[in-house]
């Protein structure tokens, strides 16, 4: 029986040097993260340059991926379960049960495509030790929609996902990351954004007996 989860097209907005112009919101729809409003016009990391990582960490275009056990990039399932593209990051069902995404410059919003998940993760912003927002991320099964999620707040330094419930869950419940995209967020006029920059993950795709 298959239990998995992808998680792709994570897009990250810069932050504002300025009072924040937008209230905590999360972002969530089908199609790519940078179909929203808040991470329109974003670069993509699709993780096609990196090709196959076995690695505690992954630095790639101003954010660092890790999680409580190696982080993975293969091309196993591309182009199902919400993965776009080849290469993707997993945890091939028996890896991290916990993901941490460290932004170089603070963002206002970020965003992924989420793919085949069974069981529900929460997605956590921070600022330094200041939880900004939570959202819960849903299950989406076998869904290749392109269903994402994400949250725009301002100021966000990293972000956490962490699957709910038993760590053993992870031996089940198969996460991916792909086609990462960063972008700018839209703001008003006089008002400068420093540091643009969103990175955005494909979802990838794990099959398990």
């Amino acid at each position: 029986m298959k239990k998995s989860l992808s998680l792709g097209g994570l897009v990250i907005t810069a932050a504002l040097a300025f009072p924040t112009f937008a209230t905590a919101a999360p972002i969530l729809g089908q199609g790519l993260p940078t179909d929203n409003v808040n991470l329109a016009g974003g670069t993509v990391i699709d993780f096609e340059s990196t090709g196959v990582v076995d690695a505690p960490s992954l630095s790639i275009a101003g954010v660092t991926f890790t999680g409580n056990t190696n982080i993975e990039v293969d091309s196993d399932y591309a182009g199902g379960y919400n993965t776009r593209g080849t290469y993707h990051m997993t945890n091939h069902g028996s890896g991290p049960d916990s993901f941490q995404f460290d932004f170089d410059t603070p963002v206002s919003a970020f965003g992924f495509l989420w793919g085949a998940a069974d069981y529900t993760w929460t997605l956590s912003a921070f600022n330094g030790n200041n939880l900004l927002e939570t959202l819960i991320l849903n299950p989406t099964y076998a869904s290749n929609s392109g269903d994402y999620f994400g949250i725009a707040h301002a100021g966000i330094t990293h972000a956490t996902l962490t699957i709910n419930g038993s760590s053993d869950y992870v031996f089940i419940d198969n996460f991916t990351v792909n086609n990462a995209n960063v972008s700018a967020v839209p703001v008003p006029a006089a008002v400068w954004l420093f540091g643009s920059g969103l990175v955005g993950l494909l979802g990838f795709n794990r099959k398990r007996s």
